[in-house]
């Protein structure tokens, strides 16, 4: 499935149409949010970005297409060595290097993308090794993604922007938050 399919599929689940199993293939093979204009120029804004998470590197492969500096790391990348338990083996979009979340300790020149960190994973622990002062959050508030430990205490939300989630839990309105360092490190 290339980008144009995805666009036509997008399509038919906005107009209630889709066959069953196809929200799970695209985000699969996607990203289980949707990277729109207005999402991506907030993040391009920011750059250079350093994502943990990355899965088959969508996002930022649409970021570098607009020109962004993007690190893109995962603890299992679907091309890769290692099973990722969230997308079967099939190519990435763009490099995505495997790492953990303790890679963050090397990034803080750089703004942090997490985009739809599962809810059962360690990259809740994220914030444990990030230094650096801007954190962008692509999530439904630790309802369907994982509730980062000490956000609140560390950082301040400064702005938030509405994204399209594929499955989102209903009545719930997931985001693009961005936060700032209440004081740096």
């Amino acid at each position: 499935m290339n980008v144009d399919d995805f666009s036509s599929l997008l399509n038919d689940i906005v107009n209630g149409a889709h066959p069953e199993g196809e929200l799970t293939e695209l985000a699969q093979r996607f990203s289980y949010v949707v990277p729109d204009d207005r999402a991506l120029s907030v993040l391009a804004a920011l750059g250079p970005l350093v994502e943990i998470g990355a899965g088959t590197g969508y996002w930022a492969y649409r970021l570098r297409a607009l020109g962004v500096d993007i690190a893109a790391f995962d603890l299992a990348p679907p091309d890769g060595e290692r099973p990722n338990r969230y997308h079967p083996i099939s190519p990435t979009w763009t490099e995505v290097m495997a790492a953990d979340h303790t890679v963050l300790a090397g990034h803080a020149g750089r703004a942090l993308l997490l985009c739809w960190p599962p809810l059962f994973s360690n990259l809740g622990e994220s914030l444990t090794y990030y230094a650096g002062n801007i954190l962008a959050l692509i999530g439904d508030g630790g309802h369907r993604t994982a509730r980062l430990r000490g956000l609140s205490e560390a950082f301040i939300n400064v702005a938030a922007v509405p994204v399209r989630a594929l499955e989102p839990l209903p009545g719930t309105a997931p985001t693009l938050s961005i936060w700032r360092r209440r004081s740096p490190p």
